[in-house]
């Protein structure tokens, strides 16, 4: 037996140091301090006389804040979280058997699920103690969405020691740069599976993405196993064509509906601003009725002072001609 037995991540090694127990604790502090935190936890594995797990803590990258909100979500809510990860596996029978009504109802169901937990984020509008920004909100979303569409990244999220936000494209899986994510090296280094803390094994082939890198596996006949059947092979392709197939539709139907809700949001202003000139237009047909009945009123009131006006000058002639006449009475008496 040689002197020292290598050990897997979920042992205590040397004075009782569990490893795992550390790196989980680290992805469980408030972010702050998680740099602090890492340098003193490699220092105590390093002193416990195990190198690799002190280099497998130091080379931990500290949680981005979005990463973190994720962390601290699987860890609060962890019955959520398992949830959508189940809700994945569902949809990856249902593809495998072209159910598409069911494909239907479950992909709602995700959405249902997610912007739940996002909503009640929102609403709270903290956790574990620090604000959430809409833009970690976004992310959270992106990440859950991942969880359920790919069962690697169902387990890391679920294990709550994410160093980055993840986004479940067409090909596969992305960090928060775009770059593919190697969910399953991700698995290994920060030793996270599906029940919880846990290394993958370092010998599992790595894909970049999610689907489309998976291929059907042939045994190799000098190893003593004999090759897989033809038909299996063909069912592999078959599922990776059709789970493909959703991809794209699923990013066509999510692009439609950003389409969608713009041109909604459009409508509603349109809408909103007919609203208002109609407002303004009855208003101004109500005034323009008040003042065509004042004008009538007016006009009437013109007409009479204009019938009494001439009247008037109708009487003033009279009263100026009798005035004349008595003047001349007048002088012809005056000489008489």
């Amino acid at each position: 037996m040689s002197p020292k037995t290598p050990r897997g991540a979920d042992a205590p090694v040397g004075d009782g140091t569990d490893v795992d127990a550390l790196v989980d604790g680290l992805f469980a502090l408030p972010l702050e301090q998680f740099v602090v935190a890492r340098t003193a936890a490699a220092k105590e594995v390093k002193a416990s006389g195990d190198a690799v797990g002190a280099e497998r803590v130091a080379r931990l990258a500290k949680p981005t804040v979005a990463a973190w909100v994720v962390n601290q979500v699987a860890r609060e809510r962890p019955d959520d979280v398992a949830a959508l990860v189940a809700l994945g596996d569902e949809l990856r029978d249902a593809t495998a058997d072209r159910d598409r009504t069911r494909i239907k109802t479950l992909d709602r169901l995700r959405r249902e699920r997610v912007e739940r937990v996002v909503a009640e984020l929102r609403d709270a509008g903290e956790v574990a103690g620090r604000a959430v920004s809409a833009t970690a909100l976004d992310r959270l979303a992106e990440t859950l969405t991942a969880a359920v569409m790919d069962p690697d990244a169902g387990a890391l999220v679920r294990a709550g020691r994410l160093s980055q936000a993840l986004q479940h494209v067409g090909f596969g899986i992305v960090d928060e740069g775009g770059e593919p994510a190697d969910v399953v090296e991700l698995r290994a280094r920060t030793g996270g599976t599906g029940g919880g803390p846990g290394d993958a094994d370092p010998g599992t082939s790595t894909r970049r993405g999610g689907r489309g890198a998976r291929s059907a596996r042939v045994s190799d006949p000098a190893d003593g196993e004999p090759p897989e059947e033809d038909a299996v092979a063909a069912a592999e392709r078959e599922v990776e064509e059709t789970a493909a197939e959703v991809d794209r539709f699923e990013a066509e139907r999510d692009e439609a509906d950003t389409r969608a809700r713009a041109a909604s949001d459009a409508v509603g202003q349109v809408e909103d601003e007919l609203g208002r000139v109609e407002d303004e237009l009855a208003r101004l047909a109500d005034e323009r009725e008040d003042l065509r009945a004042r004008l009538a009123d007016a006009r009437a009131a013109e007409s009479a002072a204009q019938e009494t006006l001439t009247a008037a000058d109708e009487l003033l002639d009279a009263a100026e001609e009798r005035a004349a006449a008595a003047r001349k009475a007048r002088r012809t008496a005056r000489r008489g």
